[in-house]
């Protein structure tokens, strides 16, 4: 259900301007910009490309394909006159009142953004990202249970090639460096998910033991 919703979400804006389009040289420049469009939505989903404005692009998504059918609805009024009240009337009525309460959409997702980012949340697995040769041994998983103020997720990352825990500790913080981690409170190194929606921000402790790096990754709801 979750991938027919998805796709539904993607492909709308196309299915409402196939019912408005009336002239072939409109129709066709604004079905191709909404298709170059929909590569970001689903680029970003199916991990082709990443953007920490993965928030920017799935608010704002419905938000500019509503404006582009608009576009391309206003030049056709333009060049052909006012529609027609009878025979395609209703589908075109129908397909902008769509296409509108699809742009809402966008707003809805920015304003849950805005309510995200004042709850804790559980790190995932996949903000530690691993130079060669380290593995994670051991990771606590998702924090059901959060406390007041943060969830945690700890992990034991281990060398492959069998160094000690100072090395890996340092091969792993140069590699979070170039992954755009920067030094945060306590020693710590903290790292933002989004530009301007997503304001959530990830706090990593490192803890060096003698054949192993302990990581404690934390999501708080606020950050000093």
């Amino acid at each position: 259900m979750g991938v027919v919703l998805g796709w539904g979400y993607v492909l709308l804006p196309l299915a409402c301007w196939a019912a408005l389009a009336r002239t072939r040289a409109a129709g066709v420049v604004v079905a191709a910009v909404l298709a170059a469009l929909a590569v970001i939505p689903v680029g970003l989903e199916y991990g082709w490309f990443h953007s920490r404005a993965t928030a920017e692009s799935q608010s704002g998504y419905p938000l500019a394909a509503g404006l582009v059918v608009l576009l391309g609805t206003l030049a056709e009024r333009r060049r052909c006159g006012p529609r027609p009240t009878r025979g395609s009337g209703q589908p075109a009525a129908g397909a902008t009142i769509v296409i509108a309460a699809h742009s809402l959409v966008g707003l809805v997702i920015g304003l849950l953004y805005q309510l995200a980012v004042h709850e804790p949340f559980s790190p995932e697995r996949s903000e530690l990202s691993l130079p060669a040769g380290l593995a994670v041994q051991q990771d606590s998983g998702p924090d059901r249970s959060c406390g007041l103020h943060a969830c945690r997720r700890d992990l034991v990352v281990v060398s492959t090639e069998g160094l000690p825990g100072a090395e890996a500790a340092r091969r792993l913080r140069d590699r979070l460096a170039a992954d755009g981690w920067t030094p945060g409170p306590g020693g710590s190194l903290v790292h933002r998910h989004g530009w301007l929606l997503d304001k959530r921000i990830t706090q990593l402790l490192l803890t060096e033991q003698p054949a192993a790096v302990t990581v404690r990754l934390t999501g708080p709801d606020r950050f000093p």
